[in-house]
């Protein structure tokens, strides 16, 4: 983590650093409810890997107090495909994926065992819904690269993805030649769904929830980026 960026009062993403303009609701979260004062640094990103210091005035104005910084983008793209499951746990899975650094996250169309099951006009609501979570969530950890969060996608359409593996009981131990992990929903995968072509990767030892599994995934793959393991 870079310090400037650690220390910042507040972090906000902008549509461009040369005219950086917050929308009504960063403004208001900023100046009422974080309460930002004129003297108070904060750090503006354009969500692609550039971002700036700058002062916030009591309209809502930016003003940028330093040059330009770029992060390069990671040395490889994650991406956690999970079932939806119950109340606010979608929120929850996107929220920790994106504070871990997940890049990607794809919920899945329901599955063979899935429960929750959205319709095209509730899954079009709830991708922009998770969306929004990833950007909230994504300024509180002080990314400077937003993560995607796609549109509901069938299982059979991932398969085909080089270095995709699903989590199963029995798999391999999580490498950094996974770059997709899918999580299935509490009942876990269909036989038919897991055919021989199928890799797959162990979460440990203990049956976890959905959401945990998704969680732990999401450590684990950017654990082996930071080549931890």
């Amino acid at each position: 983590m870079i310090e400037t960026l650690r220390r910042s009062a507040a972090h906000v993403f902008v549509q461009s650093l040369e005219t950086p303009s917050l929308s009504i609701d960063d403004q208001h979260h900023l100046l009422k409810v974080l309460r930002i004062k004129s003297n108070d640094q904060i750090t503006v990103s354009d969500g692609a890997g550039a971002w700036v210091t700058a002062t916030l005035t009591k309209d809502g104005d930016i003003h940028a107090t330093s040059e330009l910084f770029v992060v390069e983008p990671p040395q490889w793209w994650l991406c956690v495909a999970f079932a939806p499951v119950k109340g606010e746990k979608p929120e929850l899975i996107v929220q920790k994926l994106t504070e871990l650094g997940i890049d990607e996250i794809i919920p899945l169309a329901p599955t063979t065992r899935s429960v929750v099951r959205w319709d095209s006009a509730k899954a079009e609501k709830q991708t922009s819904r998770l969306q929004r979570v990833a950007n909230e969530a994504s300024m509180q950890s002080r990314r400077v690269w937003l993560p995607v969060v796609r549109p509901v996608v069938l299982l059979a359409d991932l398969v085909s993805r080089s270095e995709v593996a699903f989590a199963e009981p029995g798999g391999v131990e999580v490498t950094a030649a996974h770059r997709t992990i899918v999580i299935g929903p509490e009942g876990g995968f269909a036989p038919e769904e897991l055919d021989g072509s199928v890799n797959r990767v162990s979460l440990g030892e203990s049956v976890l929830r959905a959401e945990t599994a998704a969680i732990v995934a999401g450590a684990l793959m950017t654990r082996c980026r930071r080549g931890e393991m």
